[in-house]
């Protein structure tokens, strides 16, 4: 049941992402993904490749194999894809499995799959934007400043994030920065 239902989340975050890469080596703290661009597909023998570049936050998180699965079905059915898709900068403070796992107080992931699912949409709405903030923030100025305007209207504290807990840094994307954290921040 927990591998049907991460299969359907990871299919229906590659329908709306596009194309990422299919690779499913694990992120690192320091690491960055690169995305397949469409032209190198239709190009022409004779020219050059284009660069890839860093994938969008939405393309990270497709990426992080066993790391990120409640928050893809979360961000699908919150209607969120392109918002952390787009070309606008935002930090996002990302939730592991075991997180939301751990603050819905249910036995597994594929439990708090269901439990994501099974919440009001502008309810889950409102708490994954309390993880993103405008801007490209690293992890020097996250752990300076006193705190954040977060996407949902609310204000994140440096204390609140110290409290979840952050277990890898400046995750770089196209479009912004993750930051993995150990708790599911409740506005």
């Amino acid at each position: 049941m927990k591998k049907t239902l991460a299969v359907l989340a990871i299919g229906a975050l590659s329908a709306g992402f596009g194309a990422c890469s299919s690779s499913s080596t694990p992120l690192s703290p320091s690491a960055t993904a690169e995305r397949a661009t469409p032209e190198a597909a239709v190009r022409p023998a004779s020219a050059p490749a284009a660069k890839p570049g860093p994938m969008t936050i939405v393309g990270i998180v497709l990426q992080a194999d066993g790391e990120f699965d409640v928050l893809q079905a979360g961000v699908v059915r919150a209607g969120l894809v392109d918002t952390l898709n787009g070309k606008r900068q935002y930090t996002v403070f990302a939730p592991t499995d075991a997180a939301f796992v751990a603050t819905l107080g249910v036995a597994d992931e594929a439990a708090a799959i269901a439990a994501v699912n099974s919440l009001d949409v502008d309810t889950l709405k409102d708490i994954l934007l309390f993880h993103v903030t405008h801007g490209r923030r690293n992890s020097a100025s996250v752990l300076a400043a006193p705190g954040y305007a977060m996407l949902n209207g609310q204000k994140l504290t440096r204390e609140q994030l110290s409290a979840a807990g952050i277990a890898a840094t400046d995750i770089s994307a196209s479009n912004g920065i993750v930051h993995m954290i150990n708790h599911v921040l409740l506005p």
